[in-house]
């Protein structure tokens, strides 16, 4: 079998490497540095946006995390904190 170049060898193009090349930088290299900025991003805004509510005493408009507390503590089943009152946790015989 003969090389399409006629020098006996497999080549690849110049056009074939770069685009190889740069492949490699935008999995490697580019969207690491986005999911990192972007999760940077989401802490920021989360952070002043809490900082804000707080030096103009105004509720914060940032989701309330209430519902996603107590849907962990369902699914945790209480591990490592004990309830008092009426939705206190279970015992064994009811």
């Amino acid at each position: 079998m003969s090389a399409p170049h006629g020098d006996g060898g497999f080549a690849m193009s110049l056009k074939a490497i770069l685009f190889s090349l740069g492949c490699v930088i935008a999995w490697f290299v580019l969207l690491p540095m986005l999911v990192i900025g972007g999760g940077i991003a989401l802490f920021a805004y989360a952070t002043f946006a809490e900082l804000g509510a707080f030096l103009t005493r105004t509720p914060a408009r940032t989701l309330d995390t209430t519902v996603a507390r107590e849907i962990a503590h369902k699914m945790c089943g209480g591990y490592g904190r004990k309830i008092n009152g009426a939705g206190g946790p279970r015992s064994a015989a009811s």
